[in-house]
Formats: C-alpha cells, structure tokens, sequence
C-alpha cells in the first residue's frame, strides 16, 4: 500500500441538544481529540498463558483553541452560559471527502473560558473537556 496523506481542513463540530444544536467550526482555531485512558495492570495468574492486562477506564478528552467570540451566540458566551453542564457533541473530521468522512459524538462537561491576554493579540481560549466516558466513533456514509 502506498502513503495516503490529507491537511486538516475542514471540520464540523456541534453542541448541544437534538434539535438545539449550534454549530462552533468558524471559530475552531485547532482541536484534538486526546485518548487518556491508561494500558491497564498487568495481571498474573498461575498457569503458562496466566498474564493480562485489566482494561483501563476510558478517559478521553477534546482539547479545542476557539477564536473567542463574545456576541449573544458565539462560543464564548455559550460556554460561560453552558458552564458545568454536560452537553452532547457532535465532530465531523473530513466532511467534505466522502470516502474519509468521519464522525465521534459524546458527551462533555463544558466549562467557561479563560479570559484575558496580550494588548494587540487576538483572542482565543484553549479549552480541554472532559469526556464521559468513550466517545462514538463512526464512518459516514452518504446513501444515493
């Protein structure tokens, strides 16, 4: 096989409840989904094949750089509005290439922005959130 290789492009991240989605990629600056989750101890028992491993609690994180943005519906706001409570998520990694188009969805704990920096610097606010539990992962895939 040959290398495959792509930017990073393009993405759609949603927040929010069925039906109450709003949608925050115009202000995504980078993102990261980050897989915490430890390898597990390693178990003995008495026999020749007695050694393995104890899963590890999931532990998954989104670690997001928003442009700030302070308006009634900016992310800035919706997160101060939103602080502390669990809201689902919804990010789309490649939309726009069918055969690469994939999708996690979940449930993070969001929290407000940190707020302040340098005169003459544009504003972002690095955010890591936590996630319940595993996020979803899938392949989208587009039925003619």
């Amino acid at each position: 096989m040959s290398v495959h290789h792509r930017k990073i492009k393009l993405l759609q991240l949603g927040l929010g409840e069925e039906g109450a989605v709003e949608q925050f990629e115009c202000q995504v600056q980078s993102w990261n989904m980050v897989n915490n989750t430890e390898d597990g101890d390693k178990q003995y028992a008495m026999c020749p094949d007695g050694e393995f491993r104890e899963p590890g609690d999931p532990d998954w994180a989104l670690e997001v750089t928003f442009y700030a943005d302070w308006r009634s519906t900016g992310i800035s706001d919706f997160l101060w509005r939103n602080r502390g409570k669990e809201i689902p998520f919804t990010l789309d990694h490649h939309p726009d290439i069918p055969d690469e188009h994939v999708r996690w969805t979940g449930v993070l704990l969001v929290k407000a922005p940190s707020v302040g920096g340098e005169p003459r610097q544009t504003e972002t606010h690095e955010m890591t959130f936590n996630i319940k539990g595993e996020p979803v992962y899938e392949r989208v895939t587009v039925t003619p």
